[in-house]
């Protein structure tokens, strides 16, 4: 028994894919001025060098879609970690880098902290179904040029996991590529095993910063798979129907994936859902509406019709605080992302308020509910071991089950999931131990995090000073070349 769940019609799909490509041709996107846009002009694009637009023939985006692979490999320090983008599994990634945290004590918003950051790491790395890292927070007390590189080194300090990051600049190429180098063993070897892999964000509708894709083009040459990542808001940037913004979503994928395809063959490349609706009654930003969940489940089957792999936002939610709003908000998207098959899902663990404000005990809450979504989309056996004819015939009209050997079996193999932060204890338990939900994840939190900083980074040393020397010294040559 395994839940079997399709929310669109291959016409659906087909339609939705026609429109895109329709939407490229005749409107095309924005990419100004940036060597993609020369190349689109050599492979046959329309291209407006003043408005810095091109229009893509359907053959020529076909093309390029051809070359993206199907199956990427997102590698971990250890072959044991290895994330592999087949389509076989749903995989959960915390996401999102808001520069506001939830002040544990205050219950205030308050900017966060590198120090928020470093422990946001450490939990979200202890979370067993967090397979890949992303950092969950910003640390809003460093200086901007820092603030990224900070990021990623803390997330490659504490974790052996696959780290999701994001280059902006140029300048940033040549520091982020001897990252890769020392982390992998060289850059033929992160090209084989990519221990890191790149976000490249759209600019809804239909545009993309031509200096910034230039940038990920240059990164995906080195083999560092791509997460094109579209960002659509049904209403403000893209229209307000859900098939209307997974158009929007589709479009600007393909037209951003045609450009990395033309300057490196063969990219690995994730599609992004991440489309959201504003709010007409309140004015603001909606991530956990029911609608984008409608969208996410169309864009993973639609992107899976394309032949590629999607990260799409699940567990998300607007509620401004770990409480009851949050918990089936994430839980209805999470499970409809889910049985739609996302590769990835984040939207994301550990993040409040449409991914604008971060909690550290969220992430532990985020986890548990990631977990049952994993154990609700395995079903249950059904054969006749697991029906346990025998064990009923034995046990007869008087029979207790829990001594019968099958039972405890049974539950150490699994059969039923345990919580850890949900409770099902008496009211007089639950009382006497005095704690919530929140509570009970706040105090898991501070147990981790206490935990590793007893035990220390999981990269050798030498290995951190190198890749401190390597950010300090590009940083240092930024600021001088910023001050001439």
């Amino acid at each position: 028994m395994r839940p079997q769940v399709s929310w669109t019609t291959g016409d659906e799909r087909r339609l939705i894919i026609d429109e895109a490509f329709a939407l490229l041709e005749d409107v095309g996107m924005r990419f100004g001025a940036c060597a993609a846009l020369e190349r689109l002009a050599e492979a046959g694009a329309r291209v407006d060098r003043k408005a810095g637009v091109a229009r893509l023939p359907r053959e020529l985006v076909e093309r390029a879609l051809a070359g993206c692979p199907r199956d990427v490999l997102l590698a971990g320090a250890t072959p044991e970690l290895d994330v592999l983008l087949d389509g076989s599994a749903v995989h959960f990634v915390p996401s999102g880098t808001p520069t506001r945290t939830l002040d544990d004590e205050t219950g205030l918003a308050r900017p966060s902290t590198y120090e928020d950051t470093r422990r946001a790491v450490i939990v979200a790395d202890a979370m067993p179904v967090v397979d890949v890292m992303w950092a969950p927070v910003g640390a809003a007390d460093l200086p901007q040029d820092e603030m990224a590189f900070a990021e990623a080194l803390t997330m490659l300090e504490w974790s052996l996991k696959h780290v999701q990051h994001e280059v902006t600049a140029a300048w940033e190429l040549e520091p982020t590529l001897a990252v890769c180098a020392e982390v992998c063993g060289g850059l033929e070897a992160f090209r084989a095993r990519p221990r890191l892999s790149f976000v490249c964000c759209t600019h809804s509708p239909l545009g993309i910063g031509g200096r910034f894709l230039d940038v990920n083009v240059e990164m995906a040459r080195h083999g560092a798979p791509i997460l094109v990542y579209p960002m659509p808001i049904a209403g403000a940037t893209a229209p307000m129907t859900v098939a209307g913004a997974v158009a929007m979503n589709v479009a600007e994928f393909l037209g951003v994936a045609t450009a990395i395809q033309l300057g490196a063959p063969g990219a690995p490349l994730i599609m992004g859902a991440g489309t959201s609706l504003l709010d007409m009654r309140a004015g603001t930003f909606s991530f956990g509406a029911l609608e984008t969940a409608l969208m996410c489940t169309a864009c993973v089957e639609v992107g899976h019709e394309l032949g590629v792999p999607v990260l799409a936002p699940g567990l998300a939610t607007d509620a401004l605080y770990g409480g009851v709003q949050a918990g089936y908000e994430k839980a209805l998207k999470g499970l409809a992302v889910a049985q739609s098959g996302a590769d990835l899902i984040t939207g994301g663990i550990g993040l409040l308020h449409g991914a604008g404000l971060f909690s550290l005990p969220q992430i532990v809450i985020d986890a548990e509910i990631a977990e049952m979504v994993k154990r609700m989309l395995a079903g249950a056996e059904f054969s006749h071991e697991a029906v346990m004819a025998d064990v009923m015939a034995c046990a007869g009209f008087d029979g207790h089950y829990l001594r019968q050997k099958e039972t405890s079996r049974r539950l150490r193999d699994g059969e039923v999931f345990m919580p850890e932060i949900a409770t099902r204890l008496s009211w007089e338990a639950w009382t006497a131990g005095g704690r919530d939900e929140v509570g009970r994840a706040r105090e898991r939190a501070d147990e981790l995090v206490a935990a590793a900083d007893e035990r220390g980074p999981v990269v050798p040393d030498g290995v951190l000073e190198t890749l401190r020397e390597i950010v300090s010294t590009a940083l240092a040559a930024r600021r001088a070349a910023d001050s001439c």
